[in-house]
């Protein structure tokens, strides 16, 4: 697409969207570009793909269902007053907000599009040769990194004049360490909404702890397998917000009756204690934006308070069939993919226990640590989360270093079975999030300790 400074494109926009009146249709436009780096590297290979800048428009409006137009070029805008259908009549099918104005860019300490090439690679093939001569028994080191600068204008014939720009930067970690036959590795990982400067969170003494998290796995134990009273951490906590109240309460889920939860709302899902919520406007984190696709301003979306299901996850369409307010919850992958509506930054409010007290009130239990892996069912109600190691608690204690382990079970049970949550401030852990296996988008989950008073685990 030809560049535009963003007066350019506002003013192109506004001038396309005259031709769609509010009160008949409604109708948005959004200009989407992205570039990023992404470098994954072993002791075999170094793979690395850079995309400049990638962009495009896509337009649509609404006339009962959604007919939406997509153009990789902006000479090519007078295709959306042609090709979008003209109605009367059907401006109430899609509830109307007041327009609002933000223009928004997000500038890190160092730009990575300042920073060569080369001395990324130099930065991380450092780290590589660091953590991989930390120890003979550390047989490879795999690191991931991936910077990308996202940009969204939108305009809509509601008065909306939105533009954001955000940078996200993420670097992961892996020692693979052996021993004799034993194989096994533990992982870092760092992101948010930052530059170049995320490197200046791996210092020597950092690597080095990195390291000795791998080597340390060296001497866990297979977990036990059986119902045990289980502690989360905050990663593992988050993998159970965004996997039992995630795609279950997203609001297309619920009107194709594909979810569990659609019987629901405002009954009784968790403990008294569990407060649940999706906030895309969660400062420095992966999942942070502004606005979402459909110009709707990031807000606290409450989905469960006091263990009640106060909401599900909305898009502008399930809104308004549903008669509720969205939060900022209508996202796209690119302008090339649907909105869907989406999860954002989904976490468990603190509670007012000490992380001590609650471990020294288990007789024989499990500590989880370290999320991995998570998924659910949206129809039945299953989950599944696997975290890469963690410990028997003995009489009040944390003891034995375990390896993975998976917890399991129906959610609403696991969710009923919480009885403390740690006073700790909320730890958010950014990653991808795809509905089903495409649409990926950039999300955070997290929280603080739980304490489940029994709950299937297995190794992982």
């Amino acid at each position: 697409m030809n560049d535009q400074s963003y007066d350019q494109i506002f003013a192109a926009f506004e001038e396309t969207s005259k031709n769609f009146n509010r009160k008949n249709q409604y109708f948005d436009i959004l200009y989407d570009s992205l570039s990023h780096v992404f470098i994954d590297k072993s002791p075999f290979a170094e793979d690395i793909s850079v995309n400049v800048k990638t962009s495009g428009v896509v337009a649509r409006t609404f006339d009962g269902t959604w007919s939406e137009i997509a153009l990789d070029n902006f000479s090519d805008l007078n295709k959306i007053i042609q090709r979008l259908p003209k109605v009367t009549n059907k401006g109430e099918e899609i509830a109307e907000f007041d327009g609002w104005k933000l223009n928004k860019e997000i500038k890190p300490e160092i730009n990575p599009k300042d920073v060569p090439i080369e001395e990324k690679l130099q930065k991380i093939r450092y780290i590589s040769n660091f953590v991989q001569n930390y120890d003979k028994r550390i047989i490879l080191c795999k690191i991931k990194y991936m910077e990308t600068e996202t940009t969204r204008i939108f305009v809509n014939n509601e008065g909306c004049q939105l533009r954001q720009v955000i940078p996200r930067t993420r670097f992961l970690i892996y020692p693979v360490v052996k021993e004799g036959k034993t194989v096994d590795f533990d992982h870092f990982v760092t992101d948010g909404i930052i530059g170049f400067e995320i490197f200046d969170k791996l210092s020597d003494d950092k690597l080095e702890q990195i390291a000795k998290t791998s080597l340390e796995m060296l001497k866990a134990k297979k977990p036990p397998s059986g119902k045990f009273p289980v502690i989360v951490d905050s990663g593992m906590a988050g993998i159970i917000a965004h996997e039992s109240f995630g795609h279950g309460l997203e609001s297309d889920q619920v009107l194709r009756g594909r979810s569990y939860l659609r019987e629901k709302l405002n009954e009784k899902v968790a403990s008294d204690i569990c407060v649940i919520c999706d906030t895309p406007y969660t400062e420095n984190v992966l999942g942070f934006y502004y606005f979402d696709d459909e110009g709707i301003r990031a807000g606290k979306n409450i989905l469960v308070e006091d263990g009640i299901l106060k909401n599900f996850i909305y898009d502008r369409r399930g809104a308004s069939v549903l008669n509720a307010t969205p939060r900022g919850n209508g996202r796209r992958q690119s302008y090339a993919h649907v909105i869907h509506p989406r999860m954002s930054n989904t976490y468990f409010e603190p509670g007012d226990y000490d992380l001590d007290e609650m471990v020294s009130e288990i007789k024989e239990g499990v500590m989880v640590n370290h999320s991995y892996f998570g998924m659910e069912d949206p129809i039945g109600g299953g989950l599944q989360a696997t975290s890469k190691k963690g410990y028997i608690i003995k009489n009040g204690e944390k003891t034995q270093l375990l390896k993975s382990i998976a917890l399991s079970g129906h959610v609403l049970d696991i969710l009923q079975k919480i009885d403390a949550i740690s006073n700790d401030p909320i730890d958010l852990h950014g990653g991808t999030c795809g509905k089903g296996h495409a649409d990926l988008v950039p999300v955070s989950d997290g929280g603080s300790y739980l304490r489940i008073k029994e709950v299937l685990i297995s190794p992982g």
